[in-house]
């Protein structure tokens, strides 16, 4: 590490984009860049993504925030690395992928899955996962069904890797992930702290071909002089920061006060950490947090994706500003319109539709069944959420009247909070790089 050097980059892997940030000390935000990401998509409900695709977005991202920053690489201290989960391929010795990378969107295991549920083995997935039960773009489904179709051949020396745990060897020559990604996997077990070994024998695997586990916010190790593919120096240490909602939660300081977060994003989650591991629940996912602690989440696939979608139909609501102030004139009850949302992740209708409806009411209703939805992912994380300091993060906390809505529905206050994974990632490797320097003894 050279002399001087202080300042941290984070990268976000995220589903559509990948992030850098350039954070000086006091985590304040010098420098960004991002590289939009290009799956390829099949019939079957394959999702997958090339390898040198996302090598290239990375590299993007990284060389636009050094850029937006005015910062040579040489002057970093250290690198931090969030990310979207399950995304994973299968990789050689030297790190090359065998396949693409098969993204968690990729829909192919769902029958697969859908068995695995009905034939009661692995019975006790719950117990062990961070998820009360397997869903088809897991790890575990998905390597289940590679090797029910014959596509889940190896070669010796291959290992199966995700999306960060693939860039970190690259970076790094360490195959490495943190306990928050791997619990997200279905192979991991959380009471164990090890990989699950029914997990194992179900897909074939053995442990030799699973990364190495460390808890989340450790240094996984060093970059090597083959990091310059990415324009970064050797020596640079390297932390594993976990799932994006982690590392924004982290960012909101989530863990003081007795802070419930809620983000109103594409989807809709809500984010509360714990000092123990919560017992596993069908309706929400658990996990490691950083410094020992743990979380509990609730994710609704559905928010502002839904009001992108309204805002094509509604007359007068094509943009943002339009549709929330729209929203805003309408009656509480929406004169008794209702939007229900159907069983199908594409369907949705409207109910009690009169003539006296204005486009208002139509708007409304929309936001009305996304904050129920909402209430009921927050109860699912906690019973009392009035005991909590509410706060708000995503690009629907900037909304008024979407705030008034869920305040009145949860029956307490919130606030809008600033909330950033690349910042949250930033917070980890420092607080890293001072726990190392702390425990180093002196010269």
């Amino acid at each position: 590490m050279k002399k001087g050097a202080r300042w941290i980059l984070s990268l976000d892997l995220g589903s559509t984009t990948f992030k850098a940030g350039v954070f000086d000390p006091a985590l304040c935000p010098i420098g960004s860049g991002s590289a939009s990401v290009d799956y390829v998509r099949g019939p079957g409900g394959e999702v997958e993504l090339e390898p040198g695709s996302a090598a290239d977005a990375i590299h993007q991202a990284i060389r636009k925030a050094l850029q937006s920053a005015c910062l040579p690489a040489s002057r970093l201290s250290s690198m931090a690395i969030t990310s979207q989960a399950q995304t994973f391929t299968t990789a050689g010795a030297d790190g090359s992928a065998r396949h693409l990378f098969l993204s968690w969107q990729d829909q192919r295991a769902a029958g697969t899955c859908a068995a695995l549920r009905n034939s009661g083995r692995l019975r006790d997935f719950s117990a062990h996962s961070s998820f009360g039960e397997p869903l088809p773009g897991l790890q575990l489904c998905q390597l289940l069904h590679r090797r029910q179709t014959g596509d889940g051949h190896r070669r010796p020396g291959d290992r199966i890797l995700l999306l960060p745990t693939w860039l970190v060897f690259l970076l790094t020559g360490k195959a490495v992930v943190d306990d928050n990604l791997a619990a997200m996997s279905g192979l991991y077990s959380i009471p164990l702290r090890t990989w699950w070994p029914a997990a194992l024998r179900a897909t074939g695997l053995t442990r030799t071909e699973l990364p190495s586990v460390l808890p989340i916010g450790s240094i996984a190790g060093f970059t090597q002089p083959g990091a310059k593919a990415f324009g970064l120096p050797a020596g640079l240490p390297v932390i594993l920061a976990g799932n994006d909602q982690t590392s924004g939660a982290h960012a909101a300081w989530i863990e003081d006060g007795n802070r419930l977060l809620i983000t109103l994003g594409t989807a809709q989650v809500a984010y509360r950490v714990c000092r123990r591991m919560p017992a596993p629940a069908r309706d929400s996912i658990r996990g490691p947090y950083p410094g020992g602690l743990f979380y509990r989440m609730a994710a609704d696939a559905y928010g502002g994706n839904l009001v992108n979608w309204a805002r094509t139909v509604i007359a007068g609501c094509e943009t943002d500003e339009a549709f929330f102030a729209s929203a805003a004139r309408a009656k509480p009850g929406c004169g008794g319109l209702l939007f229900r949302i159907g069983e199908t992740a594409t369907s949705g209708r409207w109910e009690g539709i009169g003539l006296h409806h204005t486009a208002d009411d139509f708007a409304r209703s929309v936001l009305e069944t996304l904050t129920l939805r909402m209430t009921r992912k927050v109860r699912a994380v906690t019973p009392y959420p009035q005991r909590c300091r509410i706060v708000l993060a995503g690009g629907g906390s900037r909304q008024a009247v979407w705030r008034k809505m869920l305040s009145e529905a949860l029956g307490a206050p919130v606030r809008a909070i600033a909330h950033d994974p690349l910042a949250g990632a930033a917070r980890m490797a420092r607080d890293a790089i001072r726990a190392r320097r702390t425990a180093q003894p002196p010269a």
